[in-house]
């Protein structure tokens, strides 16, 4: 990906993260998270080809986003619910992420990886890159965002 193509989408999800996360934003805030975007942005891109990264991310993958309110409601309340009555609730377990092209595959799983973590149901512990089984600690015995990720 280039880098007048990168770096001004990885700003944009670091600015529209840090503007989601302020109670009240003022001007101040929103420019002290513009410039640290701009950096982090840059240190992005530099750390992918540092890795020799390359994402090739699929438009179907939008899909993922439309069940995250909703289900971020309802296993937040399953998750309080079952953390009280079990606190110890919870298992680690491999699941299967589809193969694909090394570009392909990384992208999959660093986009699995973030929508799954929007909710609590389900977290990804591990996902190593040449592996097509993510390690995944599941509070909830149903994680519609994860089965989705995973199809």
């Amino acid at each position: 990906m280039r880098a007048t193509t990168e770096i001004p989408l990885w700003w944009l999800a670091l600015t529209g993260l840090w503007t989601l996360t302020l109670s009240t934003p003022s001007a101040p805030e929103l420019l002290a998270g513009a410039t640290a975007a701009a950096v982090c942005a840059i240190a992005a891109r530099s750390a992918r080809r540092a890795m020799r990264g390359s994402w090739r991310l699929k438009a179907s993958w939008l899909t993922w986003l439309a069940p995250l309110p909703k289900a971020a409601v309802s296993e937040s309340v399953a998750a309080l619910r079952t953390v009280f009555q079990r606190p110890s609730a919870g298992k680690f377990e491999r699941v299967t992420v589809p193969a694909a092209p090394r570009a392909e595959h990384e992208a999959r799983l660093a986009t699995a990886t973030v929508v799954v973590g929007c909710t609590p149901g389900a977290m990804v512990v591990t996902s190593p890159p040449d592996d097509t089984r993510v390690v995944v600690h599941r509070l909830l015995p149903d994680s519609p965002t994860l089965d989705q990720v995973t199809r």
